[in-house]
């Protein structure tokens, strides 16, 4: 569970012509991860891929190029096919393939000519006041024609008193007539004024009645163009499902014909090195009796084996944030299942509120519902619904707290009273936390907007930052310990851990909660640590002295954002309710979209602040104390199907 499975070291080698056999039976029992052959032995080689590997490659990639260019998106399994229904009808594949790319051609074609009517109507848009035949505006020998933009206060008087040219002016637009010989001073002179030129259009006939001939055409391509896209749609609906399944097909077949590409080959022998996880290894022994193969297994190999995570079901969704840190080594702690139990207790805490926390399950559950098929998303989807449990009971059961709304009846309900409580919040329950510590008990629930509580929140966030690397540290002792040696373990780990609580014991000395003497108790542990750890680490570990510390601080987020996402939230009902509301229907209805809208922020912020932040902790503050990373995924060969079944035969 906090160990990856064990790993067991497997070498199978001989002759090439039971490739194919060993390549679906090792493909069928998805077992072995095959370690990729470097080419590093005199007279071995990198094989090549099996007969029908080229085929399947080609097929698949126009698969997928047909696919994307469909825009299929894969929807849940439900009819699963077999190879052998999708190789006889290989006839509609390729005229499926042939339709795409016609639609596509004619859907380019009528793009382009959009493109050019739009940029011609874009033209003729800025001479649709002048009364005068675009033909007239170009295509001359003699004559030069300047057209464009003149800025609103530009004086034009030069050009009238100007015989040797012509030019009709419209507003801000004008357009010049000039002999060749003097075109450049007419041009110089035109820029005197701010003259900006544009383009002439092409054609004959008045702007606006070539504007309206070409807002024609303009429409009628939009509408051939609509044709054509409700036609690839319409393809895509009725063979996306195929579609899918006959590019998972030809992928596991390229899978399959690419086994030689990862050995070392001769002329006649093949050598494959691989890990096999080390329970199931009977199980690939008698698979393979029936292939004239040899094998070697060595349990107890020193070489560095992949990481197979091995965890209960309920967490394995949690293993997306290991993998998205770095993959533990095998002789490190698979932090999982830590994770499974630290990342929503965080999210809760921090979040705490019973209406967002049904909000978070309800959300997740969509999710997995709607990205089953999608296991990156169906995991998020689960880790959102899990930390919207944890949401839940916080908000319900420690902050009486649903959207920012405190509700009062929980010690009642509970079947719990407290006259101490009662007199200042309403019904409610105490737990004394440390009796010598001034007036300060820990009442249930405890009530984000009073002073009392809030500090509450921030003293309970550093007391879990404190357990939370301390936690960590042990399990760095231990994987040190078990890497290196105790002296290693001492130096690189207990020393910090040392230096963590007896600054600890110090400071709760210092302000009175323990007895005097457990402050020079403190000291000594701390400065004991502080030297092991310059012993060990020399420079470094002096430096890294203070992070100790600041790590443990950084955990007050817990509580800060616990109390931020209350203000907000807070604020938002405070406006709708207390502002907007009494002031008559227009502020009834903005209450409501307010309410709607903030609501919706808080939420939202919730899934991104909250769940970051709570990411944050366990990557920099815990997996740092004993998680280096670096390892292997286990990638057993093999293609995992889900929409179509492999057939009997080998191909």
């Amino acid at each position: 569970m906090l160990k990856s499975e064990k790993m067991s070291r497997m070498t199978i080698s001989g002759h090439k012509k039971d490739l194919a056999d060993l390549s679906k039976l090792l493909n069928d029992q998805n077992l072995v991860h095959v370690v990729e052959y470097n080419n590093e032995d005199e007279g071995f080689g990198i094989g090549t891929s099996l007969d029908y590997g080229e085929q399947s490659s080609d097929f698949l990639v126009k698969l997928r190029s047909v696919i994307k260019l469909l825009e299929v998106e894969p929807n849940p399994p439900n009819n699963v096919k077999l190879d052998s229904e999708i190789e006889s009808e290989i006839s509609q594949l390729e005229t499926i393939i042939s339709q795409t790319h016609e639609l596509k051609d004619k859907q380019r074609d009528c793009d382009r000519r959009i493109d050019e009517v739009s940029s011609s109507i874009d033209q003729l848009k800025e001479f649709e006041d002048f009364d005068i035949d675009v033909k007239y505006l170009s295509g001359y020998s003699s004559i030069t024609v300047f057209a464009g933009h003149l800025s609103p206060d530009a004086d034009v008087s030069g050009l009238s008193s100007n015989n040797s040219i012509d030019f009709i002016k419209n507003g801000d637009n004008i357009v010049v007539f000039c002999a060749n010989k003097i075109s450049s001073d007419i041009e110089k002179d035109l820029l005197k004024i701010g003259f900006r030129s544009m383009d002439v259009p092409n054609g004959e006939g008045l702007p606006k009645v070539m504007l309206n001939s070409l807002d024609s055409q303009l429409l009628n391509l939009e509408n051939e163009k609509e044709a054509i896209l409700h036609e690839i749609q319409a393809l895509s609906t009725r063979n996306g499902d195929w579609l899918v399944a006959c590019e998972e097909h030809y992928a596991a077949l390229s899978e399959k014909s690419g086994l030689p590409l990862k050995l070392a080959t001769s002329e006649n022998m093949f050598v494959l090195d691989g890990w096999v996880p080390s329970g199931s290894v009977s199980d690939l022994q008698q698979s393979l009796q029936g292939l004239d193969i040899y094998y070697e297994v060595d349990n107890d190999s020193k070489e560095e084996p992949p990481i197979k995570l091995d965890n209960p079901e309920v967490a394995k969704p949690f293993e997306l944030f290991t993998k998205l840190y770095s993959t533990p080594k095998h002789w490190e702690f698979d932090p999982t299942m830590i994770i499974f139990i630290t990342y929503p207790l965080f999210f809760g805490l921090m979040v705490g509120d019973a209406g967002y926390g049904f909000a978070y399950i309800l959300f997740g559950h969509y999710i997995l519902s709607k990205f089953a098929h999608n296991e990156a998303l169906a995991n998020l989807g689960k880790i959102l619904r899990t930390a919207g449990i944890y949401t839940f009971l916080f908000g319900t059961f420690i902050y009486a707290e649903a959207f920012g709304q405190s509700f009062y009846n929980i010690g009642n309900t509970l079947g719990y009273t407290s006259a101490l409580f009662a007199k200042h919040y309403g019904p409610g329950f105490d737990i004394p936390l440390i009796e010598k510590a001034e007036g300060f008990s820990w009442h249930l629930p405890i009530h984000k907007f009073d002073p009392h509580g809030a500090q509450l929140m921030l003293l309970s966030s550093i007391l879990i930052g404190v357990i939370h690397i301390s936690l960590g540290l042990i399990l760095g002792f231990l994987n040190e310990w078990k890497h290196h040696d105790l002296k290693h373990a001492v130096y690189a780990k207990l020393s910090f851990f040392m230096i963590l609580w007896g600054g600890l014991l110090s400071l709760v000395s210092l302000v009175g909660l323990l007895p005097e003497s457990f402050q020079t108790i403190g000291l000594v542990v701390m400065l004991t640590g502080l030297g092991l750890a310059i012993i060990g680490e020399g420079v470094v570990g002096l430096l890294e002295f203070p992070t100790i510390f600041s790590n443990v601080i950084s955990y007050a987020r817990i509580g800060a954002i616990g109390l931020s996402d209350y203000g907000l939230a807070y604020t938002v009902n405070f406006i709708s309710f207390s502002l907007l509301w009494p002031s008559g229907p227009a502020g009834i209805i903005a209450a409501v979209f307010v309410m709607l809208i903030g609501h919706l922020t808080v939420f939202t912020l919730g899934i991104i602040g909250t769940g970051i932040n709570s990411l944050r902790l366990q990557y920099v503050e815990f997996f740092t104390k004993f998680v280096q990373g670096g390892g292997t995924l286990y990638s057993p060969f093999g293609y995992i199907r889900k929409y179509t079944k492999e057939k009997e035969v080998t191909p």
